[in-house]
């Protein structure tokens, strides 16, 4: 199916009950008339058969989201749709049938042929808003799901490690200040070792030299 024929059926006034081609607007203001199909006068530029939607370009990883979404809310795959070309695609090969004829001419035949109406096309498109709104309820869901599991989760672990970090830095301050306190005991038992042993050692060299004296003086005496 086409994507021509969409835009056939999106620009299209469906005909009312009174299936009469000729009480039919055209699809363009540039559609050329037909005998079995006499055009009126060219619709309002708010009339849906001047309805344009515009295509925003996407990415690659938008358009496959697009491409699934499409996948689900194509008109073409629905029952309508199928009944539509059932009667449209033959009349493909009249070449003297413009798009717009050729379109109305088919909803015309599956309304008689299999009760195809006016309200039944555009209900497809209802649903197919509803499949898309339901579409948007289920990622919201998957997303919120996701959130929780692989945002929420890592948040939460993120602040875990935050805590962990600052109790470690807390110890590690706490660590530096015995530190801190341990060296200046250490430096300060240092000192008391270096000036005892620089004072026992004045204290030993002046006792020699005292008794060395004091030998001195003892030999004077002897050998007197």
């Amino acid at each position: 199916m086409s994507n021509k024929f969409i835009d056939s059926l999106k620009h299209v006034i469906i005909e009312d009950d009174d299936p009469r081609p000729e009480a039919q607007p055209p699809l363009q203001a540039h559609s050329e008339p037909s005998a079995a199909a006499p055009v009126t006068a060219t619709p309002p530029a708010e009339s849906p058969a001047h309805y344009e939607p515009s295509a925003q370009p996407m990415s690659e990883e938008t358009e496959h989201v697009y491409q699934r979404i499409l996948a689900k809310t194509n008109f073409e795959t629905t029952q309508v749709a199928t009944t539509i070309h059932k009667y449209l695609d033959p009349l493909v090969a009249i070449s003297s049938l413009d798009a717009r004829t050729r379109f109305q001419t088919a909803v015309i035949q599956a309304k008689a042929q299999e009760g195809l109406s006016q309200e039944k096309i555009l209900a497809t498109f209802d649903g197919l808003k509803v499949a898309l709104q339901n579409e948007q309820e289920s990622f919201r869901a998957a997303a919120a799901a996701t959130k929780q599991k692989e945002i929420d989760d890592r948040q939460k672990k993120v602040q875990e490690i935050g805590d962990a970090i600052a109790q470690k830095q807390k110890e590690i301050a706490q660590l530096q200040q015995r530190l801190s306190e341990v060296t200046t005991e250490l430096v300060g038992a240092q000192g008391k070792i270096q000036r005892a042993e620089s004072q026992f050692t004045i204290a030993a060299q002046r006792r020699a030299l005292e008794i060395d004296q004091e030998k001195a003086k003892y030999i004077s005496l002897l050998q007197g």
